[in-house]
């Protein structure tokens, strides 16, 4: 037998016999399911000359009339979302039930996007602080956005309760990152750990049961850190150029290489976080503004000689720090163009810098522990991921020699 088509209608209408106190007409709802139907009062008054009951609208161009038509169309398709959030979430759909939602009768089930923005709101507020760095408010913001994009191609929906996101959810979300984002497998990692958090949260409140991620484990695509080698640094500060401005990003980008310093560190570099021990020797303390970590880093005179030319310099009189730092991405746009005055056949990028730092310190027998610390990385395991690096330009270096020689025999 087949299963009886449902019907859902909304009226708007007005009591002429039953005015306000002003004299205008109430204006009532009528929601009707199936043949069921519940009216309620929208607390708007309208004149009862001015309304249609066609088109069920004021036809007044006054403030008022465009206002209460406005509201009329907010209300509809608030009613037309409640009503289909009801059958997508399998709960009786009637005209009371849809009412109950529509007047805050009823706990409205946590929507994964709302809270999302509502997180990222209080990143917005450490960010303001110095308690996170903007790219990584940045990140979570692509994050939520890319999932209303997703959500608007997969499922026609803006937004989705907690308890509707399941595993195939994000395995789609991370398929979604890499064919329609055009995003590497890493960064769309990166992208779902974000998700994860966010739903970590809504598992700790209650919001939903079941742990979408759970048995899902992202691969991580092995990545090759390109590095400066000491002869094309010596050879990038050596390196005038006519314009001016790439000659301080390249200054810049030197006393990264020098220092160890992220970009956002260095952006934020102040002379308080410089000092001088008892033996004269010139120190670097500054927590990371990503991790927070402490860094100590040895101010070697190379570094100091590019701060103080810089001393004078407009931004870092008025903003009180050591460089003029201008933003990352302009930063890689200009370093692109150093590059290739200097016949660097790398995609030079301000955290370039700070990896040959970390890879000259290794090479000239800086030990692991002590470049961890100057990187203030938390786990070591980070700073091993620099000495493959190393070992793998030695291999291909030595591979040359031993074409050169052959082998004994």
């Amino acid at each position: 037998m087949q299963q009886r088509k449902s019907t859902f209608s909304v009226l708007f209408f007005i009591k002429r016999k039953k005015l306000l106190k002003n004299g205008d007409a109430p204006v009532y709802m009528r929601i009707t399911i199936d043949g069921r139907f519940l009216e309620a009062s929208l607390k708007r008054g309208v004149n009862s000359k001015l309304w249609n009951e066609k088109k069920q609208r004021s036809t007044g161009r006054d403030r008022l009339s465009l206002e209460l038509n406005d509201y009329l169309d907010d209300t509809i398709s608030r009613i037309y979302k409640i009503h289909q959030q009801l059958i997508d979430e399998c709960k009786p759909v009637n005209p009371q039930t849809v009412m109950d939602v529509y007047q805050g009768r009823v706990e409205r089930p946590k929507m994964l996007r709302e809270i999302f923005r509502i997180e990222n709101e209080k990143y917005r507020q450490l960010l303001e602080i110095g308690d996170v760095v903007l790219g990584t408010v940045l990140r979570y913001e692509r994050t939520e956005k890319y999932l209303g994009e997703f959500m608007r191609k997969n499922y026609n929906v803006d937004d989705m309760p907690f308890r509707a996101i399941d595993n195939n959810f994000v395995r789609d979300f991370h398929l979604f990152l890499k064919v329609e984002k055009k995003a590497e497998q890493n960064t769309a990692n990166k992208y779902c750990k974000n998700l994860k958090k966010i739903v970590r949260l809504g598992l700790d409140n209650g919001w939903m049961e079941v742990n979408p991620f759970q048995g899902i484990k992202f691969s991580a695509k092995a990545t090759t850190r390109e590095f400066l080698t000491e002869r094309e640094l010596t050879t990038l500060m050596k390196k005038e150029f006519e314009v001016e401005r790439l000659n301080v990003v390249r200054d810049i980008f030197v006393f990264c290489a020098l220092t160890g310093l992220a970009f956002s560190d260095v952006a934020a570099l102040k002379p308080e976080h410089i000092s001088v021990d008892d033996e004269g020797n010139y120190w670097i303390h500054k927590a990371r503004q990503k991790t927070k970590n402490m860094c100590s880093i040895p101010y070697l005179e190379s570094a100091r000689a590019i701060a103080d030319k810089y001393r004078e310099h407009p931004t870092c009189v008025s903003k009180g720090v050591v460089l003029p730092v201008i933003s990352n991405q302009r930063m890689n746009s200009y370093l692109t163009e150093i590059a290739d005055c200097c016949g660097i056949k790398k995609s030079l990028t301000t955290h370039i810098a700070r990896h040959s730092f970390a890879c000259l310190a290794l090479a000239n027998g800086v030990s692991m522990e002590i470049i961890a610390r100057m990187l203030g990385h938390s786990d070591i395991k980070t700073t091993k991921i620099y000495a493959k690096v190393v070992d793998k330009s030695i291999a291909e270096q030595m591979s040359g020699l031993a074409s050169k020689f052959g082998s004994q025999k």
